[in-house]
């Protein structure tokens, strides 16, 4: 098959979740089909990128997106637009629409893959082609969560704007797509009506579980880790929420204990918090996340935002850590709890099972092992993608 697959980030093996699902299926799919890629880019450094992308891909149209453009764009929608997503208003780009009529009218693709809402827009009303849409989590079920927890009143007020307009416009985008794609049941359920949207098909991703091994055992601190993009709204909620309700908890049992935060960008507000207390270490970005994994005895997700399939849990689980998490950050990867990882919501049982697995170190042991298997046989990426691949096969035979 030629399949258009059109993403609002330069798909990259080390890049955000979406950026690394759309590499990883661009690099399935190419071994067996005809990839063509229309997709933003964000600068100069990301660039180095687009040359691995041309060897997957028989074409690659990149276009550099222009931030201050964009945010016109959204604060237009935000007074004149009631209706549209301010996140498909920041992505709806003139030029890129040029570009995918183009490429529709001169590759005549099989099917086409639109990645996220944020890129719907540009190929619902034409019927010329099968069409997927990726929509992966539901922003109804992200926002509203989002709303119940951020404690910015600006980011409140914004972000229930947002909840309003994808409430409306999810359901409805469904209506102009073949298939829409979703993670989990959990995402459906959120849609409003969504018992009459009958073009569902889940489609989780993985994780890379030969990369994500533990490759030695050296001494462990005596430390916890969080590990994930820090500059999303998501994970600072998760950090400062960790930070202020369970890790005190902890330190009463256990006074030498470390918190890691790993990842790239973490705002001001973790690095002063990091600069003030020493058992607190903020890293910024690193290379490689799997030393980390490796040293340090105890993975949290404290998720309180968020839809989908939370990656950094199955990372954590895939390196053989010890993992304690919220019912949020497991409803899209289903693992049992006591058996695969540890799960709780309250700040008292959350700080009371990162403090069980920090001193049993048998059944910390027990834990980690069990959740690498269940990594191996449910979460890898090539089971999920031929899913996938067969799906898009038959949506393309079905509408053909």
């Amino acid at each position: 098959m030629k399949i258009l697959i059109i993403s609002s980030r330069l798909p990259r093996a080390k890049g955000k979740a979406d950026s690394i699902t759309v590499y990883r299926i661009i690099k399935h799919l190419s071994q067996r089909h005809d990839i063509y890629l229309a997709c933003f880019y964000s600068g100069t450094s990301e660039s180095q990128y687009i040359p691995e992308l041309k060897n997957l891909c028989v074409e690659v149209k990149c276009i550099k997106h222009n931030f201050y453009a964009a945010a016109t764009r959204m604060f237009k929608s935000l007074l004149f637009d009631s209706h549209m997503p301010l996140q498909v208003a920041f992505y709806n780009s003139a030029k890129m629409k040029i570009i995918i009529k183009e490429m529709l009218n001169r590759i005549k693709p099989d099917i086409t893959y639109s990645h996220l809402i944020r890129m719907a827009e540009y190929i619902k009303n034409d019927n010329r082609v099968p069409k997927i849409l990726a929509m992966q989590i539901s922003q109804t079920l992200n926002y509203g969560r989002m709303i119940k927890n951020i404690g910015s009143t600006f980011h409140r007020i914004l972000y229930s704007i947002e909840y309003n307009r994808v409430l409306r416009y999810e359901p409805e985008i469904t209506n102009h797509y073949d298939s829409c794609l979703l993670i989990s049941k959990h995402d459906k359920e959120s849609l409003k009506n969504h018992e009459s949207i009958q073009n569902i098909f889940f489609s989780p991703h993985g994780v890379d579980v030969d990369y994500y091994t533990k490759k030695s055992s050296p001494k462990q601190e005596n430390a916890v880790l969080f590990c994930g993009v820090m500059e999303t709204p998501t994970n600072v909620d998760a950090a400062l929420f960790f930070y202020a309700e369970i890790f005190p908890r902890i330190k009463n049992h256990i006074p030498d204990i470390k918190l890691y935060f790993v990842g790239k960008n973490p705002p001001s507000v973790i690095l002063k918090i990091a600069d003030k207390d020493n058992s607190v270490i903020a890293t910024g970005f690193v290379e490689d996340i799997r030393p980390y994994y490796e040293k340090i005895k105890v993975g949290i997700d404290p998720l309180r935002i968020g839809a989908g399939l939370q990656n950094k849990l199955l990372v954590g689980m895939s390196m053989g850590q010890p993992m304690v998490c919220t019912s949020i950050a497991n409803e899209g990867i289903g693992a049992t709890a006591g058996e695969h990882l540890l799960v709780a919501d309250d700040p008292e049982d959350f700080a009371r099972a990162v403090v069980c697995l920090l001193t049993d170190a048998k059944y910390a042991s027990e834990l980690s092992n069990s959740a690498r298997r269940f990594v191996e046989t449910n979460w890898t990426w090539e089971s999920h993608f031929e899913d996938l691949e067969s799906h898009l096969i038959s949506v393309e035979k079905k509408i053909s």
